[in-house]
């Protein structure tokens, strides 16, 4: 099996989109004003849900959370320095962490609070 799908949640959509499409310059696939935001990563999807308006039912189930998640964005190795310093750039707070001979992670909170790594798939051996 694969993870086809990432949920994180975010009252903020505008923030969000503006973050996501901006900072991280991810490819918005769809949206639905004021309920969620979809993007298409490489292989899967990073659901971005508004914790209010989808906990309501609809026409698919409710998808209920909150701010605070985690996820990691899988980066190329050798583009770590430049990451973290177009984050920086942002204004973020960057932490890197050293993985051994595994690669390096960037942690940040996106504007929701949700924790945010960007890393080598090679954290993970794979």
């Amino acid at each position: 099996m694969q993870a086809l799908e990432t949920c994180l949640y975010a009252g903020d959509l505008g923030a969000a989109e503006a973050f996501y499409s901006g900072v991280l310059g991810l490819t918005l696939h769809s949206k639905v004003e004021g309920r969620h935001l979809f993007y298409r990563l490489d292989g899967s999807m990073l659901l971005i849900f508004n914790p209010e308006a989808s906990a309501k039912p609809g026409d698919v189930p409710a998808h209920q959370g909150k701010p605070g998640g985690h996820a990691c964005l899988a980066i190329p190795r050798e583009q770590t320095d430049e990451w973290e310093a177009r984050l920086r750039g942002h204004g973020l707070d960057v932490t890197r962490y050293a993985w051994g001979n595994r690669g390096e992670s960037l942690y940040f909170d996106d504007p929701a609070g949700n924790v945010l790594e960007l890393a080598p798939a090679s954290i993970w051996g794979l």
